[in-house]
């Protein structure tokens, strides 16, 4: 086993640990607060299904609608779930393979799984990020998040 993918392991690992811990965040505010954040958590857990299912090359769309927090952490769970299932299997062959994944938008455009596997944890990233800020905002911080801090508790020493 390669140690790029014992990363994307520990990544997608992290990427579970920090939904967690906004979820968790999340689950404190109103529900009209809750509200202000459910489109972009909405929006991540589908990035990551969306990817998920392409890589198995199943058709899979963003979820729409409303959705409570309990709505939102099922999807989470499923997700989360889902893509770690994913990783323990990945091999190398299957981290370089490359699909036009775009096509049905008109793109040809290639790029190995891989590739396409960091763009869902740092896209999680970004958004958990900005999230994390109206979190705050409403006295539901999330607390410290970096990959570190995940690491040390996982290791057992925080």
């Amino acid at each position: 086993m390669s140690a790029i993918l014992d990363h994307a392991r520990s990544m997608i690992a992290y990427n579970h640990w920090a939904n967690g811990r906004i979820l968790t965040a999340a689950s404190k505010l109103s529900p009209d607060d809750f509200a202000k954040i459910s489109k972009t958590l909405v929006h991540t857990v589908g990035t990551q299904l969306y990817w998920r299912g392409n890589w198995r090359g199943e058709e899979v769309g963003e979820p729409e609608g409303e959705f409570s927090i309990g709505d939102v952490v099922g999807l989470y769970e499923k997700s989360d779930a889902d893509l770690e299932a994913y990783v323990a299997g990945l091999t190398d062959e299957e981290w370089e393979r490359t699909e036009a994944w775009w096509k049905r938008w008109g793109y040809e455009e290639t790029a190995p799984v891989g590739q396409t596997l960091f763009q869902v944890i740092y896209h999680g990233i970004q958004h958990r990020a900005e999230v994390a800020v109206i979190l705050s905002d409403h006295d539901a911080s999330p607390g410290e998040m970096d990959y570190l801090v995940y690491l040390q508790e996982s290791a057992g020493v925080a």
